[in-house]
């Protein structure tokens, strides 16, 4: 059992004891990744959803041009999972890489769904944690079409900012939809 693990389903005041010990009994899938190894590739599936114990992952596509996009990031302590896949069944239309060596723990789909019709704590907590990701991709679409590229790198730092001297520049501008060398001139100027 991992505790790390352990602690972060035990923030989360829905479950309570026996719920949670229910719940950490079926996280039994342990996974270790090389920086730049794939967890995921575009077109597989997988019915696995992460704990990141240890490392970061990206979660990436590839546009016309052949270049890697940034969607988002797994870092220690969350969730991470292609939702499409793992929900639909269908072949993934994303990517999972280790940016950093990672550690991940898994719970497999067909485990998971017996647990969430037999445990209404269960089944509430994961009902949350599919609403926080949900209204998270919203905000960061929002945030994406409406701030100005300073803005976006500062609510980044606000919110992920532990990740800036972790992984490549490259990736996090990616993400934030500019150019390296615009993020470069960004970083100088609030430094």
């Amino acid at each position: 059992m991992s505790l790390a693990l352990s602690h972060f389903l035990s923030e989360n005041k829905i479950l309570g004891t026996e719920s949670r010990k229910t719940l950490l009994g079926f996280w039994n899938k342990n996974k270790m990744l090389k920086t730049k190894e794939l967890l995921l590739g575009f077109k597989q599936k997988d019915s696995n959803l992460y704990f990141v114990k240890k490392g970061c992952v990206r979660l990436f596509v590839i546009d016309k041009n052949g270049e890697q996009i940034n969607m988002g990031f797994g870092y220690e302590n969350s969730l991470i999972t292609c939702f499409q896949t793992f929900i639909e069944g269908t072949p993934s239309l994303i990517s999972i890489e280790a940016i950093l060596d990672t550690e991940l723990v898994a719970i497999a789909k067909s485990d998971l769904l017996p647990l969430i019709q037999s445990n209404s704590e269960i089944a509430l907590w994961y009902q949350s944690m599919l609403e926080s990701t949900l209204t998270g991709h919203i905000q960061r679409q929002v945030e994406l079409l409406t701030l100005k590229p300073q803005e976006r790198y500062a609510v980044f730092i606000k919110r992920s900012g532990h990740l800036i001297n972790k992984i490549p520049l490259k990736y996090i501008a990616s993400y934030l939809m500019m150019k390296p060398e615009t993020l470069s001139r960004i970083r100088a100027k609030i430094s």
